[in-house]
């Protein structure tokens, strides 16, 4: 795909990082409680998404160097890959960016046929292909629990677009005056995050409610790419400050909103954060700390947002949710 996704483009900036000056904007108390997630026998391990039940969907690369999607709750994981996906040490192989709460969940591959990317669903065992009409490369990111799915495309003219994929519909999504609109995640109530490249070459974020396209750049960074929400509208970005090192940074959407930028402790200056659920749960990225070359390969993790406070009545639906689903879980979506 042209213009590969976020993932592929921040990879690329972690390899070139050496500077450990730290950097950000509002307190680093924001974000706490980092833990690193590994999947069992894995030398790497990246998270993209995470439900309300605390299950992550991502990749992890075995002790042979080939990558596989994974589905990781806490120390269990269920491996995942397909017929036709690139497997070879060191290529892009299949992952899941999105999850949601009855773990269906989104992703893409590298087809070793055609060179495309393929997108699909997959759940209990089963993959479901997701192709817009005239798409000739795509990529699934975000799934919600009503099953609507986002992500981007290239079309036959190598222009690149976000799309929603909703009842059996697709609707393709185009920042107005910005190019290669990439569609990450979508909430519960339908809200929608995208990052599009603008005139000067730097990528800005998004929001979309079905109508409207509102900027949500992360304050002074230089560029910023919008990715997970929840359903209070809480959001995650990876942002690049001046000096081009990327952090993680968390907009907590209480009285009016508030903005932190993070680094993992282990890995300042290179983090990303990619997914959060509605306990505030951070998923994402980082590359450990080292003035060795080959830089060490990229480590997962968790952390918690804080904080929301006490909102009795937003708690409870989130409780409910969570029983709901567990009840849910043994049917067929």
């Amino acid at each position: 795909m042209t213009n590969r996704n976020l993932t592929a483009r921040l990879c690329a900036l972690f390899l070139a990082v050496a500077s450990l000056a730290t950097a950000g904007q509002g307190p680093a108390g924001g974000v706490s409680h980092f833990k690193n997630v590994n999947a069992p026998g894995a030398t790497e391990t990246d998270p993209y998404a995470v439900n309300n039940l605390g299950v992550i969907a991502g990749d992890y690369v075995d002790s042979s160097g080939v990558q596989h999607a994974m589905i990781l709750k806490g120390k269990q994981l269920t491996t995942v890959d397909r017929k036709d996906c690139a497997t070879a040490p060191g290529g892009t192989a299949i992952a899941f960016n999105g999850i949601n709460s009855k773990n269906k969940v989104v992703g893409w591959c590298q087809d070793t046929i055609t060179g495309a990317d393929d997108a699909f669903s997959y759940f209990r065992g089963k993959f479901a292909t997701i192709s817009p009409p005239g798409a000739t490369s795509t990529q699934a990111h975000g799934i919600n629990d009503k099953g609507q799915i986002v992500g981007t495309y290239i079309d036959s003219s190598q222009l690149q677009h976000g799309f929603l994929l909703s009842a059996g519909k697709y609707t393709t999504l185009d920042v107005p005056s910005e190019t290669r609109s990439d569609a990450w995640a979508i909430n519960n109530p339908g809200l929608i995050t995208i990052f599009a490249l603008n005139s000067s070459g730097n990528y800005d974020s998004f929001l979309f409610n079905g109508q409207t396209y509102t900027n949500i750049d992360f304050p002074k960074a230089s560029q910023s790419f919008v990715a997970g929400i929840n359903t209070f509208g809480d959001r995650v970005y990876t942002i690049l400050d001046s000096s081009n090192h990327s952090h993680g940074a968390f907009f907590l959407n209480v009285n009016g909103g508030r903005y932190f930028s993070f680094d993992d402790p282990k890995g300042v200056n290179t983090t990303a954060a990619f997914g959060l659920n509605d306990k505030l749960r951070i998923v994402g990225r980082y590359a450990p700390a080292s003035s060795l070359a080959p830089q060490p390969p990229l480590q997962g993790y968790t952390a918690l947002g804080c904080c929301r406070g006490v909102n009795r009545q937003a708690e409870s639906a989130v409780r409910w949710q969570g029983r709901r689903t567990r009840d849910e879980l043994g049917e067929k979506q």
